[in-house]
């Protein structure tokens, strides 16, 4: 994981339009938005589009990035969340008809059985935190599955630390109820 200056420094050099050090932070950064998205939408392929969409509205705007306001990662989930906000008015708009989409997030390498048993994990999971509310969705996302701090997750979310704790709190209970419901096992005791 590279440092804050080490970031800092990338960042420096993006503002120049040093192509290469962008390319440093998609790569650092790509996989936590995707799963951000990913966990929002529920829609694998719009998920890549508008993973796709962060950076590049990013990468065009990085000259405006205030490096003392916001983390740089904060301000990518920034523009994440008001692409997925946007995608979410245009689809409330359009008339669709749901179908079925098998959403491979784990490697096909290895034991395919595992493979297999990830993936419904994975569906399950995503299914269950669909009933959460918005707020415990996004925290639950970005503290669980993105594994970011309370205060970076209070900064993106423009809420204060002691309201991260406690939507946590209270999504993760919900999360519990909800698949020890599904199950008959309590996920928080295994």
């Amino acid at each position: 994981m590279a440092s804050k200056t080490g970031i800092r420094t990338l960042v420096r050099r993006a503002r120049n339009r040093d192509q290469q050090a962008f390319g440093e932070l998609y790569d650092k950064y790509v996989d936590a938005i995707f799963r951000y998205v990913y966990y929002k939408s529920g829609n694998f392929a719009e998920s890549q589009d508008l993973t796709g969409q962060t950076f590049l509205k990013a990468f065009e705007n990085v000259d405006s990035y205030e490096m003392r306001d916001v983390a740089f990662s904060s301000w990518l989930y920034r523009i994440a969340h008001n692409l997925v906000v946007d995608y979410f008015r245009r689809e409330s708009k359009r008339e669709s008809v749901p179908i079925g989409e098998h959403i491979p997030l784990h490697s096909t390498e290895g034991n395919p059985v595992e493979t297999v048993f990830a993936d419904m994990d994975s569906d399950r999971l995503y299914r269950a935190m669909q009933k959460l509310t918005h707020n415990q969705r996004e925290i639950v996302v970005l503290k669980i599955i993105d594994n970011l701090s309370n205060a970076q997750v209070a900064e993106i979310m423009g809420i204060s630390v002691g309201a991260v704790k406690s939507a946590q709190k209270r999504g993760l209970l919900a999360l519990n109820k909800i698949l020890s419901d599904s199950s008959g096992t309590d996920y928080l005791e295994r």
